[in-house]
């Protein structure tokens, strides 16, 4: 297994590759010693975090091989689906799943995916716009919804 670390906006990304894939990418407050990547693939991912940061245009030619049961991975497929600057509500994944009665589940599994950005979670959003449930915490949610454009209200309209 090979461990990098990237410098974001947001603080510092740690990166999992093992066997040429992307396995795990998730935030972390300080690494205890920076690495640099070594590997190829490690490289790749780098770069696309800096051109995602950069709003420049994404090139995922690396694999992700995220490790999760059958289910997660049907749905990760499924949140992986989210077009940049657009969100869904759990709801909706449980509609396109099939199983509207699946939410909570679904809703587990969204908050196990191991690769943070690239497997957009932070797309999913509750059904009344609320910004619920992200790993790497809801500030950080906010501010890459913003970041891809999507309009987030500051404050209630009355």
């Amino acid at each position: 297994m090979e461990i990098s670390h990237y410098k974001s906006p947001l603080g510092w990304i740690e990166i999992e590759t093992k066997d040429k894939a992307l396995i795990a990418m998730h935030f972390i407050l300080n690494p205890k010693e920076k690495r640099s990547p070594n590997k190829k693939i490690n490289c790749k991912i780098e770069e696309q975090l800096a051109n995602y940061f950069n709003n420049k245009s994404l090139d995922l030619n690396f694999k992700m091989k995220p490790k999760g049961t059958p289910f997660q991975q049907e749905i990760w497929k499924l949140v992986s689906q989210i077009e940049l600057g657009k969100t869904l509500s759990y709801s909706k994944i449980a509609e396109r799943y099939g199983n509207r009665k699946a939410i909570r589940a679904i809703g587990a599994a969204i908050g196990k995916n191991p690769i943070l950005i690239f497997i957009p979670c932070h797309r999913v959003i509750g059904s009344n716009g609320s910004m619920v449930g992200y790993a790497g915490g809801i500030p950080n949610k906010k501010w890459l919804l913003e970041h891809e454009g999507f309009p987030i209200q500051k404050s209630l309209d009355l």
